[in-house]
């Protein structure tokens, strides 16, 4: 197994450095993603990085992970800056900044550059720390990755998280035990679901829930992971608070209860049988993905170079065109989505409303028969228990309304969503159709996937209304009435709450709703805006280079055109390589795997 590893990675490195020659050879400049799949390869190692919402106890995990307090945490969002934990003999931290400069820092000085606290909206201008430290833990070639979590105060925090997702080979995503799985959330999974192929689901905070307590919030958790289509094979519960505690104090007890061990021997279990081929297969992926860009580009500066002034032109202004309707397209698709929200709240406002006059004459007439088999109560007992029979009932009336109308909404508004997934997909299919039929090339797909989320729960709760001085005036003016007339004005105010209080909660129910609805269209607007972008920039990057070299005129262009041709044709060995080598990498996890199964 590890000589077959070793082969395949120098396979690979032979490969990388051969598409490093070529597209240098093709643009005079090197391709910044080829060295990092070369750091990745030699030093064997990759990244692990721990997503997750922001509060979710993410730097608490690594600290509790390293066995010491290296980050900064706190109960308020408080990382800023991607930092990055990896092995080395002495501790050293090193700051990267924008402008390209290097500054070293010590740990204690570390807040001052990575936190929303020490460095507001990253006004010192910090891109990454680096923080090499003695682990155990790193020495097996685990680089940590710490990132602000999604959905922070700070929208640049969520930027951030969001920049960094593809630099990532395995992911760890933190949950937390004490609310379900937010809709940021499924955002963020939705993201990295075709960047990684190893993701680790964790539930912190256990130590506020009991253990029937920790079951259920799992069992949600993986059936709504499982529906976004993750095979999720276990949810890992643990306390990372609890876990840093135990490794700080060498309590062994406490440490196998917060439910660390479990995670690191996941992990371990990763690392040692795992790795090696997501390591390989990662970089064969990055690496060919970066070869079909080229040989895209290459087709379309040759194209650019053979065609008459005349074809020329005519292409360039039907790309301009090409590129102007994706765009109106775009416009046009948040436009329609606009108004089909619209309909969704409108759909959402009838059904409510058909809920309501149904609701209030049952809670008026289950009042009343309150009322008639309560005679012997006195007036200001009845007005209490009337009050919690009116709480109850729209209550119960809320969980049946919940019941029966959650799938008819979720369903409607899934239907509408993949519906506009679908147009805006076969939007950029037909233009990247257009783009492969006008210069005579292949371009790799791109898609676009959205998911509204399914979590139904709706919000309602009835609370009291009336002032504490209303009520004693109320109480005084029935202490001097008869008791039946006292108790009939305690009905009739009763009564006259009802519709109030089932209004104000259906209000409730609407705006929850109705929120959910728009803030997953603003998020859908969001991403569509940049949709198809790289593919438009990265055909314009070589129509201008072809234009540039066909200034040079007759030979140099025939001259070109056959080292375009050239490196063409080694491109594409070079891509037959790294099949070749996915094929060998994949077949040997395969014989691995038939190995195990005989020695059980």
């Amino acid at each position: 197994m590890l000589e077959e590893f070793i082969k395949h990675k120098t396979e690979i490195l032979a490969v990388v450095e051969n598409i490093d020659v070529l597209i240098k050879e093709n643009t005079e400049s090197a391709d910044e993603r080829l060295p990092m799949i070369k750091e990745q390869l030699l030093s064997n190692s990759f990244n692990l990085v721990i997503l997750g919402q922001f509060k979710r106890g993410k730097t608490t995990l690594i600290n509790s992970l390293i066995g010491k307090e290296i980050l900064p945490s706190s109960v308020v969002p408080l990382t800023s800056i991607v930092t990055i934990l990896k092995y080395g003999e002495k501790i050293r931290c090193s700051i990267f900044m924008g402008n390209g400069s290097e500054k070293n820092a010590c740990i204690e000085e570390l807040a001052d550059f990575i936190t929303e606290k020490g460095n507001p909206k990253n006004i010192r201008g910090v891109r990454c720390a680096h923080i090499e430290y003695p682990s155990p833990f790193l020495e097996k070639g685990m680089l940590l990755v710490d990132t602000p979590g999604v959905g922070s105060t700070f929208l640049h925090n969520t930027e951030t998280t969001y920049e960094f997702l593809d630099h990532l080979d395995a992911a760890l995503f933190l949950m937390s035990a004490d609310v379900p799985i937010s809709q940021v959330e499924k955002e963020l999974l939705d993201t990295i679901k075709g960047s990684t192929q190893k993701i680790f689901f964790v539930l912190n905070k256990i130590d506020y829930l009991n253990p029937k307590e920790i079951e259920e919030i799992a069992a949600f958790n993986k059936h709504v992971l499982e529906e976004m289509g993750f095979v999720v094979q276990e949810i890992l519960p643990i306390s990372a608070r609890e876990a840093l505690k135990a490794k700080l104090s060498r309590n062994d007890v406490l440490l196998s209860q917060s439910g660390l061990l479990n995670l690191e021997d996941a992990l371990g279990q990763f690392l040692s049988l795992e790795k090696g081929k997501i390591v390989l297969n990662t970089a064969i992926s990055k690496a060919n993905r970066i070869v079909s860009q080229t040989l895209s580009q290459i087709g379309i500066e040759k194209k650019t170079l053979e065609s008459s002034e005349e074809e020329l032109e005519n292409r360039i202004n039907t790309f301009h065109k090409l590129v102007a309707n994706l765009n109106q397209d775009r416009e046009d698709s948040a436009y329609l989505l606009k108004g089909e929200s619209d309909k969704l709240c409108l759909r959402v406002e009838e059904m409510l409303k058909l809920f309501e006059e149904k609701e209030i004459p049952r809670v008026k007439k289950r009042l009343q028969d309150f009322f008639k088999g309560n005679q012997d109560a006195n007036p200001t007992a009845l007005r209490d228990e009337m009050q919690k029979v009116i709480k109850d009932e729209i209550v119960a009336g809320f969980d049946v309304f919940r019941k029966d109308s959650e799938d008819i909404i979720s369903n409607s508004i899934q239907e509408t969503f993949n519906r506009f997934t679908n147009r805006s997909n076969n939007i950029i299919v037909e233009f990247k159709t257009a783009a492969e039929i006008l210069f005579e090339v292949s371009i790799e797909r791109v898609e676009f996937s959205i998911e509204l989320t399914k979590d139904n729960s709706f919000y309602y709760m009835v609370q009291e209304y009336t002032a504490p001085t209303d009520e004693e005036v109320k109480s005084v003016l029935r202490s001097f009435l008869p008791k039946s007339m006292s108790r009939k004005m305690v009905l009739n105010e009763m009564l006259e709450r009802v519709a109030s209080d089932v209004s104000r909660n259906c209000g409730r129910v609407r705006y929850d709703l109705t929120s959910r609805i728009r803030k997953t269209i603003d998020y859908y607007s969001k991403q569509l805006k940049g949709f198809g972008n790289d593919l438009t920039a990265q055909i314009e990057q070589a129509i201008q280079k072809g234009q540039e070299r066909r200034k040079a005129g007759g030979e140099s262009v025939l001259k070109e055109l056959g080292l375009l041709a050239e490196r063409n044709r080694r491109l594409d060995e070079q891509k037959g390589m790294l099949a070749t080598v996915w094929n060998a990498v994949n077949l040997m996890d395969a014989k691995s795997s038939q190995a195990k199964m005989a020695m059980v």
